[in-house]
C-alpha cells in the first residue's frame, strides 16, 4: 500500500518537473540569444541565407583565400558585372594558410577584420598551400593526411567558420580544383572532405568543383570547354592554377549558387501594401486640401473680375462607377523586445471609372454571323502534326450554314480518299467528247416559238431490195 502511494506522487511530480525543464531551457536559450554577438544583417526570422535586407539594397561580396582565390576574384569581377544587386570588392583578403605555427596569431587577425568587415556575402577558396605537416605548440609534428592532421586541421576550419558565423556573414566554401599531379590530387581531396563536412556541421555551404573542373573520365585535362562551350585552355601549366577562362568557369558555379539565394532572399522580403508616397502618387491623385478651396471661392467671388478661363463642366459619375474605397488592416507583429505588437497599414483602392468596368465585364457573342473555316489535322511521318484552315467561299446574297466535318469537300477528298463529281468545264471534267454547253439567249432574238416553222420536203422511203433482184 505505501509502495503504490509513493509511486502515485511520483507519477504526479512528473508532468510538474518536465514542465520546469522545458521552462529553463527556453530562458537559457533566450538569454543566450540576447547576450550573443549580432551582426545586423536582417531579420532573425530569416530563413534565406542571405539577409533580405543588405544596407543600400546591394550585396557586399568579398573573397578570401590563397592564390587560387585571386583568380576566382577576377572571375567574379567579369561574372558580375552586369548584376546591380551584388557589389564585388575588387581587394583580395589574403589567407596563405592554416597550417602555419604562427596559425593563433593569424586567427586573431582574420577575426579582427571579419569584425570591421561590412560584407554580406564572402567566397572562400584556400587549402592549396594547408599541404604542409602540422606543428604543435609542444612542437610535434603530424604528417599530411594523417588521422591526428585531419583532427587539427578540422579544428583550424571550424574557429575560422565560427568567426565568420559569429559576424552572420553568408560564407561559401570554394572546394579545391582536380590537380595534375597524383599526390597533390589525394590531398586536395582530404582537403575537400573535411571542408565539406565541417560546412556541414556549422550551417555554411561549400560548392565542390572538384569533378566541373575534370573532364569526362574524371581526370586531369587542361584544355576544357569555357562558359560559352568552346574548347579552350583552362589551365596554367603549373597544373594547379586557372586561365583566365578557366577563372570565369570557376566563377560560374559560385554565380549560380549565389543567384539562387538572392532570389530566396528576396522572395522574404516584407513590402508594404500601401506602398511609399511616391507610389502611391502613381496610383491616385493627391486629395485636395482643405485651403485649396476657400481660395478659389474667394478669387470666384470677387467683383470686377471677369473670369476669362473657359468653365470646364464636372465630371458626372456614370452607372457602374466604384468609388474609391480606402480600408485599413491592423496585422501582428514581433518587436524588437520579443512582445508581440500590432501594426496599421492602410490600402488605399483608387475609384474606377464604369467604362473601365463596363470593358472589363464586356463578353464576346458566342455568335458569330461568319465562320472562320474548317482545321483540317493529319498526322504525317516523323511524329508530326499537319494543320491546315480552309475556307469556303459563299455566295453574295445567300446565308451560308456550316456543313458536317465529314460532309465537307475537303474533308470527303483528303482524309476519305473519295471522288467528287465533275462539274462541266472545270478542271476535272474530262469527259470526251466535251459536252457543248447551250449558249444562253439574247434578249433581242426572236423566241423559236414565235417563228413559223418551215415544212421540209416529205422523202420517200427507199425499197429495200429482195434477195436475187437485180
Amino acid at each position: 500500500m505505501g509502495g503504490n502511494g509513493l509511486s502515485a506522487g511520483r507519477a504526479r511530480r512528473m508532468p510538474w518537473t518536465a514542465f520546469g525543464i522545458v521552462v529553463a531551457l527556453c530562458a537559457a536559450f533566450l538569454t543566450e540569444a540576447s547576450q550573443s554577438p549580432a551582426r545586423s544583417q536582417g531579420p532573425a526570422l530569416s530563413t534565406s541565407y542571405i539577409t533580405p535586407f543588405p544596407e543600400n539594397d546591394t550585396y557586399r561580396l568579398e573573397v578570401w583565400g590563397d592564390v587560387l582565390a585571386e583568380g576566382l576574384l577576377s572571375g567574379l569581377v567579369e561574372q558580375l558585372a552586369d548584376e546591380p544587386r551584388i557589389s564585388v570588392q575588387r581587394r583580395h583578403r589574403p589567407m596563405q594558410s592554416l597550417m602555419r605555427a604562427s596559425f593563433e596569431e593569424d586567427i586573431g587577425e582574420i577575426v579582427s577584420e571579419v569584425a570591421r568587415s561590412n560584407a554580406h556575402i564572402v567566397v572562400v577558396l584556400t587549402g592549396l598551400n594547408d599541404r604542409v605537416p602540422a606543428r604543435l605548440p609542444n612542437g610535434r609534428r603530424l604528417p599530411v593526411g594523417s588521422e591526428p592532421w585531419q583532427q587539427e586541421y578540422g579544428q583550424r576550419v571550424d574557429r575560422l567558420m565560427r568567426a565568420f558565423k559569429a559576424q552572420r556573414i553568408a560564407v561559401y566554401w570554394v572546394g579545391l580544383p582536380i590537380m595534375r599531379r597524383p599526390d597533390v590530387n589525394e590531398d586536395v581531396q582530404a582537403i575537400n572532405g573535411i571542408l565539406r563536412e565541417r560546412a556541414y556541421a556549422a550551417g555554411q555551404k561549400m560548392i565542390d568543383v572538384y569533378a566541373a573542373t575534370g573532364n569526362q573520365d574524371g581526370r586531369y585535362d587542361a584544355y576544357g570547354p569555357d562558359i560559352s562551350g568552346t574548347n579552350r585552355l583552362l589551365r596554367q601549366g603549373d597544373g594547379i592554377t586557372f586561365t583566365q577562362a578557366g577563372n570565369r568557369k570557376l566563377a560560374h558555379f559560385v554565380e549560380r549558387e549565389l543567384k539562387r539565394d538572392i532570389v530566396q532572399a528576396r522572395a522574404q522580403r516584407a513590402i508594404p501594401l500601401a506602398g511609399s508616397e511616391a507610389e502611391q502618387r502613381l496610383v491616385r491623385p493627391q486629395r485636395q486640401t482643405p485651403a485649396a478651396a476657400p481660395a478659389r471661392a474667394a478669387t470666384a467671388a470677387a467683383p470686377g473680375k471677369a473670369n476669362t478661363a473657359p468653365s470646364r463642366p464636372a465630371a458626372q459619375p456614370s452607372e457602374g462607377d466604384l468609388k474609391a474605397d480606402n480600408s485599413r488592416i491592423t496585422l501582428p507583429d514581433a518587436g524588437a523586445s520579443g512582445r508581440q505588437e500590432t501594426a496599421t497599414i492602410d490600402l488605399p483602392r483608387p475609384a474606377i471609372p464604369g467604362s473601365l468596368m463596363a470593358l472589363l465585364a464586356r463578353r464576346t457573342a458566342s455568335d458569330r454571323t461568319s465562320q472562320p473555316g474548317e482545321v483540317l489535322v493529319r498526322e504525317i511521318p516523323g511524329g508530326l502534326t499537319l494543320s491546315r484552315t480552309i475556307s469556303m467561299a459563299a455566295t453574295p446574297g445567300t446565308v451560308q450554314r456550316r456543313a458536317l466535318p465529314s460532309q465537307t469537300p475537303f474533308f470527303r477528298v483528303l482524309v476519305k480518299g473519295e471522288r467528287l463529281e465533275p462539274k462541266a468545264g472545270r478542271a476535272d471534267d474530262v469527259a470526251w467528247p466535251p459536252i457543248s454547253q447551250p449558249a444562253p439567249a439574247s434578249p433581242s432574238a426572236t423566241p423559236a416559238a414565235t417563228q413559223p416553222a418551215t415544212p421540209e420536203p416529205a422523202v420517200a422511203p427507199r425499197p429495200v431490195p429482195r434477195p436475187g433482184a437485180r
